[in-house]
Parts: structure tokens; C-alpha cells; sequence
């Protein structure tokens, strides 16, 4: 941040999300209230041709014709009610099931892929925020912002089985499948808090930047990406050490990280930049910034067909970036504040959480 800029402020206030920085706010409200401001946008683009060398000098080669454009798209096949002010879910693609955090009345929605309806509804802790599945294991985990805690769910029951103390106000959370450790982002401690899966028990507590918001990890290079919203950057854990060996500058407000495991890119949602970053795996760098729609605040990856979906919640859109090129393909429109977006790779099904109506809409996607 500049010297002289003030602190920004990312807070829920259970009715929306609020980005506060000096010049500039952003607000989310029910309803899709938007209110910008920015300061003055200056946009130069010079344009410098180079000629030959001379009648006798080499001829330029001819340039390479440009790739076709990908194609991707989304059909809408059912639309699903839920619990109230969904904000996050997560697909089990082992058991075809779809898990759906409730911020408004505590609770886990639990869809059936099959069927496309609500099979169970589990209480779980005060104002659920992110939910994350180990197939391997068919346990499901929920981060209780108002509870300091993580309600650990038996996905073969539906029935909590575990509430774990971990830090203040944990937001994101994610799993290892392989090695069935669980991350906790706490935003209030500026930490991340290991668990055991086995044990479910705390391990370790790591620090990384200021108001971590979302993780995601990589199974194949056991590293963790911390998107930290206060201070635009995400950290990187090496999980073997429990260390940060690398923090990375991204856009303006980070609200969530998803994980190529294929490809070793990572996906960074800027909600008040619009714009998604993509950071190399091998490098810790960003290769590209991607421009979505407005208030980016959900990403997740289709690494069998290396396509990445944006929710953006005053858009009120998802916009399909090609992961080989780095471009978005398409803009799906989706009505009533779009607020997270998950993917089953294996059924090419894609789900958001529409958290201006309660339910979660199914698409079959193409590309």
C-alpha cells in the first residue's frame, strides 16, 4: 500500500460484504445496491511499429495466425431452494453431493446431484461461511465465523461430528485430500490454523498477511494459497514445514483462491479490482490479470477441461475464463446476486449460490 493511503476495511456485516479504502468503497447489499468510487482512470496505449532495416535488410517474418477462440458455455437445468443467505458450497464428486452453507439460519443445505433436490438440512454453527469436502474421506467442513469454530459434518449420516475451537473469525477453509489435513484462514488472528484430519485436531497456526479470506491447496505440490484482503496479497505455505516461503501482490481486495492441481496455476478473485489474477505455481508470480465483471467474489476451476468459473455478485454473472489463453470465453447471466460458484468435473456440472433468492442454480456446462 502507498505511503499516506489508509488501511481498508473487509468486513460481513450478515447482510452483505463491505470493502472500505480510502478512495474507494464498495458495497454489496441485499438488493445489489452498488456504490463506487475511484479516482481518476488514465488509460495510455502506445503503439510502436518497427520497420525493416533498409531495401537490402531481412524481412520480417510473417506473423503467427492467432489461435481460434475457445468456445464454453452454460445450460441452466434446475434450480434448487435452500436455506437462507447461501454463501458458500462445495461438490463431493465421489457421493454426487453438494453442500451448501447457510449463513442466515446456520445450517448445510445437502443437494443430490442426481435428483437436483435438498436431501438433508444439518445445523451447524452462528453464521457458516465456507464449506469444503474430503472425498476421500466423506467428511465435510464448515468455518462458524460468529462461533471461532469448524463443524466437522459425516457426509454417510449428515450429522455433525466434530465442532473444533480454532481462531477468530475463520472464513476460509480447504482441504489436502492427500494428505487429509484441513486449513482454516482466521482472519481476525491473521492465521491459519492446521488440523489433522484423523484427530481433527489443531497442529499448528500459522501466520501469513492481514484478514485472510480464502484458501485453497494444491495436493500435488502440498502448498497452500492464502488470499489475504487487507493487504492485497497472497501468501504461500509450504505445508510440509508449515512456513510461508513466499508472499505475492494481487489485486485490490482478494476474496477467493481456487487451484489447478493439473497445471499448477492458481486463481485469485479481486472483488474491488474486478479482475481475477493468475499466479504460476513454480515461479510465486502473476502471469496474468484477467478482467471479470463487477465484485469477482467466488472462483473455481474445471482442471479436466482447464476453464474457470467467476461468480460476480453486483453482475450478476459468471464469467468462463480458458485457462490455456488467460481470456474469458464467455458471460453467463445469473440473476439475484451470484455469490459462490463450485464445479463437479465429473458430471460437467457447475452450481451457484444465489444468495439474493435462496437457492442454488445447476447448469450443464459445455466447452
Amino acid at each position: 500500500m502507498a505511503s499516506g493511503q489508509s488501511s481498508e476495511r473487509v468486513s460481513g456485516d450478515g447482510h452483505g460484504l463491505r470493502l472500505v479504502r480510502a478512495n474507494r468503497a464498495v458495497r454489496l447489499a441485499e438488493g445489489g445496491r452498488l456504490i463506487l468510487w475511484a479516482g481518476p482512470l488514465v488509460l495510455a496505449i502506445v503503439l510502436i511499429a518497427c520497420g525493416g532495416q533498409g531495401t537490402n535488410g531481412p524481412t520480417p517474418p510473417s506473423p503467427s495466425p492467432s489461435p481460434e477462440p475457445r468456445s464454453a458455455s452454460l445450460t441452466h437445468v434446475a434450480t434448487v431452494n435452500v436455506g437462507a443467505k447461501p454463501w458458500s458450497l462445495s461438490v463431493n464428486r465421489e457421493t454426487n453431493r453438494i453442500y451448501v452453507a447457510n449463513e442466515a439460519d446456520r445450517s448445510v443445505s445437502v443437494i443430490d446431484g442426481a435428483s437436483d433436490s435438498v436431501v438433508a438440512t444439518i445445523p451447524v454453527g452462528e453464521w457458516p461461511w465456507a464449506v469444503r469436502v474430503n472425498p476421500n474421506t466423506n467428511r465435510v467442513y464448515v468455518t462458524n465465523v460468529a462461533s471461532d469454530t469448524l463443524s466437522v459434518i459425516d457426509g454417510a449420516n449428515a450429522t455433525v461430528v466434530a465442532t473444533v475451537a480454532v481462531g477468530e473469525r475463520p472464513r476460509g477453509v480447504d482441504v489436502n485430500a492427500e494428505t487429509n489435513r484441513i486449513y482454516v484462514a482466521n482472519t481476525d488472528n491473521g492465521t491459519v490454523s492446521v488440523l489433522d484430519g484423523a484427530s481433527n485436531e489443531v497442529l499448528a497456526n500459522i501466520p501469513v498477511g492481514k484478514d485472510p479470506w480464502a484458501l485453497a491447496a494444491n495436493p500435488r505440490t502440498n502448498r497452500v494459497y492464502v488470499a489475504n484482503a487487507q493487504d492485497f496479497t497472497v501468501s504461500v505455505i509450504e505445508a510440509d514445514t508449515a512456513t510461508v516461503v513466499a508472499t505475492i501482490p494481487v489485486g485490490d481486495a482478494p476474496q477467493s483462491v481456487a487451484v489447478n492441481p493439473e497445471t499448477n496455476r492458481i486463481y485469485v478473485a479481486n472483488a474491488e479490482s474486478a479482475s481475477v489474477s493468475v499466479i504460476d505455481g513454480g515461479s510465486n508470480e502473476v502471469v496474468a490479470t484477467v478482467p471479470v465483471g463487477v465484485a469477482p467474489l467466488s472462483v473455481a476451476v474445471d482442471p479436466n477441461a482447464n476453464l474457470i468459473y467467476v461468480a460476480n455478485g453486483v453482475d450478476n454473472s459468471v464469467s468462463i475464463i480458458d485457462g490455456a489463453s488467460d481470456t474469458v470465453v464467455a458471460t453467463v447471466p445469473v440473476s439475484r446476486m451470484p455469490w459462490a460458484v463450485a464445479v463437479d468435473p465429473s458430471t460437467n456440472r457447475v452450481y451457484v449460490a444465489r444468495r439474493g433468492n435462496n437457492t442454488v442454480s445447476v447448469f450443464e456446462a459445455e466447452g
